[in-house]
């Protein structure tokens, strides 16, 4: 038997994709976020889509420099990822008070978390705003992953334990 759901709810049927961390950052500041709205755009040429709400630190800092990078993360780094969210980075430096480590990016200015199993450089080449939230296209310039967590074609999901968003507070490891 099916059950119908609230519009609202729709997306936690699909909303399963890997939580990350956004690095952002002009050059002179830098931010890290926990972001559940990730995803894929296109393979050829590569890109990627994150949501950012309106008027967080995260947005300033990306519309600043037109660039992002998303970070990878697996279940050890899941109590970071929660305390991330809540707080702000412009009144905290989250990388200083959650031990995170920014690494100098090979071809943005955002840095990479040098704690990540893998991450994606992007720069942005569109956005759209939509109720409180902003959609940001960016195309991936530079990857790399840690060789054991790849496979040759792809994320080995069971040793990265990846942290997915379910709903308000449930999170799920791959």
């Amino acid at each position: 038997m099916r059950i119908p759901l609230k519009l609202t709810e729709s997306y936690h049927l699909i909303n399963h994709g890997p939580c990350t961390f956004l690095t952002t950052g002009d050059g002179a500041r830098q931010n890290v976020a926990p972001i559940n709205w990730t995803m894929p755009l296109n393979n050829d040429p590569a890109m990627i889509v994150t949501v950012l709400e309106e008027g967080i630190y995260s947005e300033t800092l990306l519309k600043a420099s037109g660039e992002f990078v998303v970070n990878l993360v697996g279940e050890p780094l899941a109590e970071k990822m929660i305390a991330c969210g809540r707080c702000h980075g412009s009144e905290v430096n989250k990388f200083e008070k959650y031990s995170l480590t920014p690494v100098k990016s090979a071809k943005v200015k955002p840095p990479y978390l040098k704690e990540s199993i893998a991450h994606i450089e992007c720069r942005l080449v569109g956005q759209h705003p939509y109720n409180g939230v902003t959609l940001f296209a960016g195309e991936v310039v530079h990857a790399e992953v840690e060789e054991e967590y790849w496979t040759g074609k792809s994320l080995d999901a069971v040793k990265a334990k990846t942290i997915h968003h379910v709903t308000g507070g449930t999170f799920a490891v791959s």
